[in-house]
């Protein structure tokens, strides 16, 4: 059955009242010119309706003695400043995971940058190593050639050794001087 402001107004009781949406305990206070907060919970604006309708002789003060207890506007407040703290504390907790998201995120990062340095240091060792194997590769490479061009002098003057030797028209100072243009 719907709800029924002017039957309501013509014989109000805590029963009907207590069977009412908050909507409809709203349009009850309005008719009445009660204030409230539109924030408000539906307890305390029928707490308020009932202590209107007692003021104003409609019902009688006893039925505030069985009305249930609404919470007084102290304890409004408190369930306030619960509800700021709560979500003060879910921020600091939200920036403290957000730090810590950070850290990891530079820790990562730190740690990708060493093991990208190493990797560089390892690559400029191993071009280095290179380098001085082809070094050495290159030296021994010279060695052996200033060694076969040694041995083929020797062949050299062994053969004219054997020559001057052999025949005695060739003179020293020939010789000597062939050893100096070779």
């Amino acid at each position: 059955m719907p709800f029924n402001l002017d039957k309501f107004v013509a014989s109000p009781s805590v029963e009907e009242l207590d069977s009412l949406k908050k909507s409809e305990i709203v349009k009850v206070a309005k008719y009445y010119g009660i204030e409230f907060q539109p924030l408000m919970r539906k307890d305390e604006i029928k707490r308020y309706v009932l202590e209107y309708l007692v003021d104003e002789s409609i019902l009688p003060s006893t039925v505030l003695e069985t009305a249930i207890t609404v919470p007084t506007d102290n304890t409004f407040e408190l369930k306030r400043l619960e509800i700021e703290m709560n979500k003060e504390i879910r921020l600091k907790e939200m920036e403290r995971e957000r730090e810590r998201k950070e850290r990891e995120m530079q820790m990562q990062r730190e740690k990708e940058e060493r093991e990208m340095q190493m990797q560089k240091e390892k690559e400029e060792r191993e071009m280095q190593m290179q380098k001085e194997k082809e070094e050495r590769e290159m030296q021994m490479q010279m060695q052996r050639e200033k060694e076969a061009r040694e041995h083929e002098f020797r062949l050299k003057q062994l053969e004219l050794g054997v020559i001057k030797a052999s025949d005695p028209k060739i003179g020293l100072d020939t010789g000597d001087s062939m050893f100096l243009s070779t």
